[in-house]
């Protein structure tokens, strides 16, 4: 049995379409349809505002997420497509991010709500062994999965 709340393994991609075709048939997967997600977060170097793409993997956990590298900011690929982060559920996201920070592993960016307060949402942590942990709060669970199962994709 797996960890219950480590639900998925993110890459940035170069090219999202090709990304979905190669890695469908290399491991057999199928893909939900491509959403588009405007999101404010908060870096180290100040408010970045962005528009990204991904698509999740149908089966899991454990679910990929492919993302679709930007040419700026935090979800830029200037070295190509990686490995971007590991995803895990949180009761208490400032608490479990907090907690992270204290155990080495800074906060790198996190999701913002309209009044600029963070971390709403979701929190990245940047540690050793070349690992990004994305917390994500339980609350959004229900909506991710019901997205999964063909609903609307709701995001917060």
């Amino acid at each position: 049995m797996g960890h219950p709340d480590l639900f998925k393994a993110a890459l940035l991609v170069t090219d999202l379409s090709s990304a979905m075709r190669d890695l469908s048939s290399w491991l057999d997967v199928a893909w939900t349809p491509v959403q588009s997600a405007d999101l404010s977060l908060r870096t180290a170097e100040g408010r970045e505002d962005v528009t990204l793409r991904f698509a999740y993997s149908t089966e899991g956990p454990l679910y990929l997420e492919l993302l679709e590298a930007r040419a700026s900011g935090f979800y830029a690929a200037p070295a190509g497509s990686h490995l971007h982060h590991v995803g895990r559920w949180v009761d208490d996201l400032a608490g479990a991010s907090s907690r992270l920070a204290a155990s080495g592993l800074p906060l790198e960016a996190a999701g913002m709500d309209a009044e600029a307060r963070a971390p709403v949402g979701f929190a990245f942590h940047r540690g050793g062994h070349g690992l990004r942990v994305e917390l994500v709060d339980r609350a959004l669970k229900p909506g991710f999965e019901q997205w999964l199962a063909g609903g609307r994709l709701e995001l917060g």
